[in-house]
């Protein structure tokens, strides 16, 4: 029972059937906004079960926005398909940001991974990609780059 609450409830930060919100950052940790000092973590706010949008502030107040969908999962009708675009090389932003090898041992093939194109007001893409692995509040794990040379850690706490 408790795992399947959890299920639905990760679900739900995924999704855009309920209107749930899940807070999150981004976190610099490769290219220009990772050798500031100290390193800004930006927040985010996600939200949706199956499928839903996310929201972050980066650097100079640029808002980036979009939609956000599961990989395994056709996008809903009226989705802006832009979050199915998102970068196939991205394994090796998940390996540089959680280590040699977790895309192939902990991404690839998960049934709750998740792919987002976010456009800023100001010219920024980000790509972002979401996985929780073991079905467990408190493990959603992701990672983003941008059209700037940066990639993220991205944390979601929920």
């Amino acid at each position: 029972m408790k795992h399947c609450l959890f299920a639905l409830l990760t679900a739900a930060l995924l999704s855009g059937c309920v209107s749930l919100s899940v807070p999150g950052g981004f976190s610099p940790v490769r290219g220009p906004l990772s050798q500031q000092s100290p390193v800004p973590t930006y927040t985010a706010k996600m939200n949706g079960i199956l499928s839903g949008t996310i929201s972050v502030v980066i650097a100079d107040g640029e808002i980036c926005s979009g939609p956000w969908t599961f990989v395994s999962k056709a996008p809903p009708p009226g989705t802006d398909t832009a979050a199915a675009a998102a970068p196939a090389d991205m394994g090796a932003d998940w390996d540089f940001v959680y280590g040699p090898g977790f895309y192939v041992a902990h991404v690839v093939g998960n049934k709750l991974y998740a792919r987002a194109m976010l456009t800023g007001n100001m010219g920024t893409v980000l790509h972002v990609e979401l996985s929780n692995e073991t079905n467990t509040r408190g493990n959603t794990k992701g990672v983003a780059r941008d059209n700037h040379g940066n990639v993220f850690k991205v944390s979601v706490y929920n």
